[in-house]
């Protein structure tokens, strides 16, 4: 496995693909799979044949990435999402339309696991050519049991990293500049409106087609676990839901850095 230096927009983009990738097949396909990295060593002698999806990163993060299927892997999986039963077949495009709508949940569950340290971050998906531009290829396996394994490769743009350090250091010219110390206290009588996340979950859209009184949804977090207190789409602080006169309240246990509270204003 390439190494990607943890800390970095690459890295933080391969763990929210690999657990996105976890969540969305365990649940689209009824079993639990696992998505993991593979050693250098035990990834597979690279086929002729791949397909390409192309993730474009807007928002918090920027830049540009892709997935390269084996075609043969990409088949398997197709079948498997569209229920197909009896001998392999060629690859068609409803399989490829199938294997593009997976890659679109899983990118929409990754963009939300970005969202705690990058805040709104939009990931696209499409069909591409093979990449040509500079950046570190990462060969990964998806499993149900040992005798079901399928490959692929999450390819990671040295733009993000880049962009992410412009983010992080730079104010572009012409934008209007961050709050500082200097201009803080024209803002402090500013009313905010604050929102309390208790968990999240992924709804296709028969299911919200089919919510009705009573529905019971089971978001992706413990009762133990503490609350997002959000500001706008900018995690702030977490804390333990309390009641106070009647009302939910929370009582907070961590506070996101200063500078990044003071990138929502």
């Amino acid at each position: 496995m390439a190494e990607i230096s943890p800390g970095t927009a690459q890295h933080s983009l391969l763990e929210a693909w690999r657990k996105a990738s976890t969540e969305v097949l365990s649940q689209v396909l009824g079993a639990p799979w696992n998505v993991e990295p593979q050693a250098a060593e035990s990834a597979p002698a690279s086929p002729e044949s791949y397909l390409h999806f192309g993730l474009a990163c807007g928002g918090g993060m920027e830049g540009k990435a892709a997935v390269k299927i084996p075609q043969a892997d990409g088949l398997t999986l197709a079948r498997k999402l569209l229920a197909e039963s009896g001998e392999p077949a060629e690859l068609t495009d409803a399989h490829k339309e199938a294997l593009e709508k997976v890659l679109r949940q899983i990118a929409t569950a990754a963009s939300a696991g970005l969202q705690t340290e990058y805040g709104a971050v939009d990931i696209t998906v499409s069909s591409a050519e093979p990449p040509t531009w500079p950046g570190t290829s990462v060969a990964m396996q998806a499993s149900e049991n040992p005798s079901s394994v399928l490959h692929l490769e999450l390819f990671l743009g040295e733009d993000l990293a880049a962009n992410q350090a412009a983010l992080d250091g730079a104010t572009v010219a012409g934008e209007q500049a961050p709050v500082g110390p200097g201009n803080l206290d024209l803002l402090l009588g500013v009313g905010l409106n604050v929102t309390l996340r208790f968990g999240q979950r992924i709804l296709t859209l028969r299911e919200i087609l089919e919510l009705g009184s009573g529905s019971v949804i089971e978001l992706d977090r413990q009762v133990q676990e503490p609350a997002d207190l959000l500001l706008g789409d900018k995690l702030i602080a977490r804390g333990e839901v309390v009641i106070v006169d009647g009302n939910y309240g929370v009582r907070v246990t961590e506070v996101a850095d200063p500078r990044q509270r003071l990138s929502t204003l």
